[in-house]
């Protein structure tokens, strides 16, 4: 049966009703003054949106990425290049091995766009996959200290030669063998000769460790060349950009030769007159291989790798690479 409520019980109500309604305050997240508040915020929006992304995102210095298992202190990439280290811990952030990724066809290569960022990570963040390893001093020193994670990144950029359509020889092509000695004369802090002043400046490339190959090391065109050039051996080509990534990569990891004999090739192809490659990616490989390590092709500079030429310039070649290895054990 209704009734009416009686005074007390009215008031009970209303109390409750307050409170209610002054938790619901409490979690309003907006401000009194929202206007006040939005009016400051876009008046100091001077720059249009862009969905492009901006190179000034990219932080060299940005913590390692890490293993997602428990109690894992070594950087990813170390662990994805090491031959010793068991599958579940050597996985990228896509659940990928080295092996899975090298196992790919040609197809695969060209249509993926999160893998080479794992296979040739860089001291700087890319804006196109967030989830890419970043190369610290710690990964610098294991790759420079460790002849099998070389060796597996050779593997890596091999495989990539055969998807360009390349391979490696003993012999230079025709014509050859002047580029490679202009590129090592490079590494001494010899000039090259560049429409482009920004590009005359030491490549830091006698602070490499020598190459542990035994023969010559030349990039030369593959039989297969004129089929899987098609895809990139055009003016301008999302494979470029991988390439000047490549490049940067087995420089700063210790793979000079191979770095300086894929250099030459792809100058061969640049000075092909029935091939047309755009001078603008042609800049960006030449600071790839020429300028010092601490500097990417687009500007971007790393303060950490820069502190460490100058290392290396002061204790020499050979006291840094016994330096490194000592530091990477006791690490």
């Amino acid at each position: 049966m209704d009734r009416r409520l009686n005074s007390q019980e009215k008031e009970k109500v209303r109390s409750a009703r307050a409170d209610f309604f002054q938790i619901l305050k409490r979690k309003d997240p907006t401000p009194q003054n929202a206007h006040a508040v939005d009016k400051a915020a876009t008046s100091t929006i001077t720059q249009p949106f862009h969905t492009v992304p901006n190179k000034r995102f990219k932080i060299s210095n940005m913590p390692p990425s890490r293993s997602s298992a428990p109690g894992s202190d070594i950087p990813l990439i170390i662990r994805f290049y090491d031959p010793d280290t068991p599958s579940h811990e050597a996985r990228d952030s896509h659940d990928r091995t080295l092996e899975q990724i090298l196992s790919w066809n040609d197809m695969q290569l060209e249509r993926s766009h999160n893998y080479i960022q794992m296979l040739f990570p860089l001291p700087e963040g890319s804006p196109f996959n967030w989830e890419a390893p970043v190369i610290t001093q710690e990964v610098l020193i294991a790759f420079r200290s460790r002849r099998e994670l070389r060796n597996r990144l050779r593997r890596s950029f091999e495989r990539m030669l055969d998807f360009y359509g390349f391979t490696v020889s003993i012999k230079p092509e025709e014509n050859a063998e002047k580029e490679v000695e202009q590129v090592q004369k490079a590494g001494e802090g010899v000039e090259l000769e560049t429409p482009d002043n920004s590009l005359d400046v030491p490549s830091a490339s006698s602070l490499q460790p020598q190459s542990e190959l035994s023969n010559a090391y030349f990039v030369v065109r593959g039989p297969h060349w004129h089929q899987a050039s098609r895809n990139w051996a055009v003016r301008f080509d999302h494979n470029h950009l991988r390439i000047t990534r490549i490049l940067r990569c087995l420089r700063v990891l210790g793979l000079q030769t191979e770095c300086d004999a894929f250099y030459v090739a792809l100058k061969n192809v640049f000075d092909d007159p029935t091939i047309y490659i755009s001078e603008r990616s042609m800049m960006y490989w030449k600071r790839a291989v020429t300028r010092p390590l601490h500097i990417a092709p687009d500007d971007d500079r790393c303060g950490w790798l820069k502190k460490w030429e100058e290392e290396q310039e002061e204790v020499g070649p050979k006291e840094a690479a016994t330096k490194e290895g000592k530091e990477y054990v006791d690490q």
